[in-house]
């Protein structure tokens, strides 16, 4: 990314060289996107050619591979399994298997997926570089586009660097801990907190902890991809406001939390400083408004994370608790790779990233089929959906990695791309075909028309013995306080899944689906499970994606409803 500079030290001059560079970086970009289709085979060609004496090359005779036709005649639309044998032959220490001998295994990140199950992915001086690219294009931009924040502090939380070793002695680590310490070293100075604050495994103690450095800073930027985790932070600042208030009157860090020895000696220099005024101002926010929320302590940062799909469903809500601020959406991102760029505020579609990989699609209708009819991003149809498959400098060919997109319009050659929900994704009880994205779609409409906060939300598939199956909804009970109200919830949630699904409205009138139930769950119930899930998964709290659809009926048993509302 471009380095900030102090707002005091960045004059109009700056600011316009940072303009210029951005017109400069993004007129080439612009150029690649008017000829993605060939810029994309380009890139192609020249990967295949690098890798010919690889193991997967020679496995697939990369070196009879001349043209986009015989690279999909030889090389087949594949998921991770297809890929773990060479990647965990790399891990133990032969990068040979993917990697070409004049590149450098740097280190593997790790995903979960929607198994659960942690995929090691390889991190290579080439994969790096063309990241970085990537993230360094939507990084310029969105500077430009916000000019006047340049200088402010900001926000970026990440996981856990160190995550373990691979049987070849290769350090393991979290795909946004690996962004965090890719950054430009100029940016640095304008980090509201060190590096060390991530490794602190409680989320509310991290939350604390960031937010008693850095409430009084002048912020500009947050950077987080979970708008869930922007929500859970606001509101642990409200939760422990007398304690924030008292250790900035004091300067000190509250011994409520344990928080290890080491971190509280590598904090002091920041934490023993007292500022009473700042205390005071935040008292009086408190005063007036009975809350401390950013809204009323922060000039209405840029804020970047997830907007779309069933992961930024809550992104909806970042307004009332952090005010008017411009919202970026931070891209389809993944453990193997950066995959979009969105390049305007409030919409969540982005340009295919181009420059560190080469996409393909594979329409939604054609999934499972012997031959699908894979096409180009210029193929794509505006409105159609599509799984997206990558091939990038990792060693991934044609990777399904389970994400499924929408093609929202074009810029020059490449499609506008809105990530709408994982495959797998489904309910498929009677038939009634039951996306993710519907539930998530019905949920929000319901909140909105009943003036509610929906917060988290899953459905889960339930199969019954000798009885209809049915849908199980899970919701916190203080989102829907009142019983008369929670029956009303389900009752226009059922209604808006049918004007959503014509197979669900179908299926409930014929009544071979029973009817839904909502299951209120007590206060913090799910802070509860994403911590505990989190470690259990060993990813931390920053890649979770809450499942807004359950296939796995048992999993409801893990928990304690505080009531049951039938319809």
């Amino acid at each position: 990314m471009v380095s900030l500079t102090n707002n005091a030290l960045v004059p109009p001059l700056s600011r316009m060289g940072i303009s210029l560079l951005n017109q400069q970086q993004w007129s080439v970009f612009r150029k690649q996107l008017e000829q993605a289709s060939s810029q994309q085979q380009t890139w192609l060609l020249k990967r295949i050619r690098s890798c010919e004496k690889t193991r997967f090359g020679r496995d697939h005779d990369f070196a009879g591979i001349r043209d986009l036709e015989t690279f999909r005649k030889q090389v087949p639309v594949s998921e991770y399994d297809y890929f773990k044998p060479y990647i965990d032959e790399v891990a133990a220490g032969n990068p040979e298997a993917l990697i070409p001998s004049h590149e450098k295994l740097m280190r593997f990140t790790i995903t979960t997926g929607s198994s659960g199950t942690p995929k090691l992915n390889p991190v290579t001086t080439t994969w790096l570089k063309e990241y970085k690219k990537a993230w360094g294009i939507w990084g310029l931009k969105l500077f430009a586009d916000h000019p006047s924040y340049l200088g402010k502090k900001m926000l970026q939380m990440a996981g856990t660097w160190e995550m373990g070793k691979t049987p070849g002695g290769y350090s393991i680590s979290m795909i946004s801990a690996l962004l965090a310490r890719n950054q430009s070293p100029l940016l640095r100075p304008f980090y509201a907190i060190p590096s060390d604050l991530n490794d602190i495994k409680d989320p509310i103690i991290r939350y604390y902890a960031a937010l008693r450095l850095c409430m009084l800073d002048n912020m500009g930027w947050i950077l987080l991809m979970n708008p869930g985790t922007l929500i859970r932070l606001a509101e642990v600042g409200d939760e422990f406001k007398e304690d924030l208030i008292k250790d900035f009157h004091d300067g000190t860090l509250t011994n409520r939390f344990e928080i290890s020895n080491e971190l509280r000696v590598k904090l002091a220099p920041r934490i023993r400083k007292v500022d009473r005024a700042g205390a005071s101002r935040l008292a009086k926010i408190v005063e007036q408004t009975g809350t401390l929320l950013p809204k009323d302590y922060w000039p209405n940062p840029v804020i970047s994370c997830w907007l779309g799909g069933t992961a930024g469903f809550q992104s909806r809500y970042i307004n009332d608790y952090f005010g008017n601020s411009p919202q970026r959406d931070m891209g389809l991102v993944s453990s193997e790779g950066r995959h979009t760029i969105p390049i305007e505020d409030g919409k969540p579609e982005g340009v295919p990233s181009i420059v560190s990989g080469f996409y393909e699609y594979l329409p939604v209708s054609e999934a499972g089929s012997a031959q699908p009819e894979v096409v180009e991003g210029h193929e794509l149809e505006i409105g159609a959906d599509y799984y997206l498959l990558m091939t990038t400098s990792a060693g991934y060919y044609r990777f399904n990695i389970g994400d499924i997109v929408r093609c929202t319009g074009f810029v020059g050659q490449a499609p506008l791309l809105e990530f709408i929900q994982k495959g797998t994704q489904v309910g498929d009880l009677e038939g009634e075909k039951l996306t993710e994205h519907q539930i998530v779609e019905a949920a929000q409409a319901t909140a909105q028309e009943l003036q509610l906060e929906l917060g988290l939300f899953t459905a889960v598939a339930l199969r019954l013995e000798r009885q209809h199956p049915r849908y199980d909804f899970m919701i916190e009970i203080h989102r829907v306080p009142h019983e008369d109200q929670a029956r009303k919830f389900l009752q226009v949630l059922d209604e808006k899944l049918a004007g959503l699904n014509f197979l669900w409205k179908a299926r409930r009138k014929e009544g071979v689906l029973a009817n839904p139930q909502l299951l209120r769950l007590p206060a913090g119930t799910w802070e509860k499970y994403i911590t505990a899930e989190s470690a259990r998964r060993g990813t931390g709290d920053y890649q979770y994606k809450h499942p807004a659809l359950m296939l796995k009926q048992n999993w409801v048993e893990q928990f304690s409803p505080v009531d049951i509302i039938n319809l």
